[in-house]
């Protein structure tokens, strides 16, 4: 058993965390490794049958960069530009002021925005498109408004607040993703985010078993493997106990607060592989556009707050896992290093995660994707981070022994 296997193990058997799903493979498919560790659930009287590699989990964010990959496909079809203002598609934001702080009494002092907003700015999270769940500026809002966040399971409706800066001067991880799935079912007839995955995504890849939450009603089989969510014991922070969370049921194309996609980890990573080599066999995006998805472009401003952002230990680990020393930037999908990490990724690598702690990522460079995919609340989980930490480096080490042969 390898050392990570080994570590995996141990934390399963010990409700460290209730269990996880290990994918990688590389560009030429010669390369595969998967493995299920732990449980289904960690609650008395659930079901405890082992976890498998189809079991079904929340995805969450990892949403987040197939609703990206949708967006820049209606570029290549000229439906959608990425640089030019993007209020003819979402006219909502041709208004938005712009909170630039707040007077004695608690009021919020507005401004006009000056610099359009566009579609580049949604997906990198420079327009200014904050969540108001945990935003300091957009709480203080609420306050002042006496309101809470919105829940309308429509995006329209539960993100229409003022941007917290001026497009792209600045980063704050927000709802511009989501916003930019609307912005691809109005360009594409008001189909559903849904129909646009299936027909675009989805089958070019071969990825069944995977659907927003408001479809899985639909799917009573992957309604039978959904996996249990577990959470931290606040009397025993090692342990992991179910939580109470249910799910909701809305379709969002990034998702913090909703519930965005269900999907099995062999099926999400069809997606992740098909991002990997579609350079080569443009299956999901020509060439041009697979430079352009992976390629970093934040102002320096905007990359600057990221950075200062992840000098913070509880933001690195949720938001790349990478170390400090090497710099971050953002691609349209997904955070970047810009730097090579010691034993793994190398530099031009993009990842993601999602918030019950899943991480994937695509090394161009390499030629290798994987995903760690797990059920556990809090997000930014310090052993989640340490053991996908381990498991990155594993794959890359199993790799490397192969690669001569390949």
């Amino acid at each position: 058993m390898k050392f990570f296997e080994e570590a995996i193990e141990a934390a399963s058997a010990l409700e460290e965390i209730p269990g996880a799903v290990l994918l990688a493979t590389d560009r030429s498919g010669k390369f595969n490794y998967g493995k299920a560790f732990g449980k289904r659930s960690v609650r008395p009287g659930a079901d405890q049958s082992a976890l498998k590699l189809d079991s079904v989990m929340w995805i969450a964010s990892c949403t987040k960069v197939v609703t990206a990959l949708a967006a820049l496909q209606c570029c290549e079809r000229g439906l959608l530009t990425l640089d030019g203002p993007i209020y003819d598609v979402l006219p909502e934001f041709r208004g938005l002021p712009i909170i630039k702080g707040f007077n004695d009494d608690g009021s919020p002092v507005l401004e006009q925005h000056t610099k359009p907003i566009t579609l580049r700015h949604m997906l990198n999270h420079s327009s200014g498109i904050a969540y108001d769940e945990t935003h300091p500026k957009l709480m203080a809002w609420h306050k002042w408004h006496r309101t809470v966040p919105n829940r309308s399971n429509a995006v329209e409706g539960r993100y229409s607040y003022p941007l917290v800066f001026e497009p792209g001067d600045s980063w704050c991880y927000g709802a511009g993703v989501d916003w930019a799935g609307v912005a691809v079912e109005r360009v594409n007839g008001g189909i559903s985010l849904q129909r646009y995955f299936e027909e675009n995504i989805f089958s070019k890849v071969g990825a069944r078993d995977i659907v927003f939450s408001s479809y899985l009603y639909t799917r009573p089989d992957l309604q039978a493997r959904v996996v249990d969510m577990s959470k931290r014991d606040p009397k025993n922070p090692r342990k992991a106990i179910r939580s109470n969370a249910k799910p909701q049921h809305n379709e969002r194309g990034g998702c913090f607060g909703g519930m965005g996609l269900f999907a099995s980890p062999v099926d999400y990573l069809k997606i992740i592989k098909g991002i990997l080599t579609t350079d080569e066999d443009q299956q999901l995006l020509n060439k041009k556009g697979a430079d352009e998805f992976f390629r970093p472009c934040l102002s320096e401003k905007a990359k600057s707050a990221l950075n200062k952002l992840l000098t913070m230990e509880e933001n690195r680990v949720g938001m790349g896992n990478m170390p400090a020393s090497v710099t971050k930037n953002w691609a349209l999908g997904g955070i970047v290093n810009e730097g090579d990490v010691p034993g793994g990724r190398k530099a031009g690598t993009m990842t993601w995660s999602g918030l019950p702690n899943l991480a994937w990522f695509v090394d161009r460079t390499s030629g290798l994707c994987g995903l760690y995919a797990g059920q556990l609340y809090p997000p930014a989980d310090a052993k989640v981070g340490e053991l996908t930490g381990m498991f990155e480096q594993g794959i890359y080490d199993m790799r490397s022994k192969v690669l001569p042969r390949l």
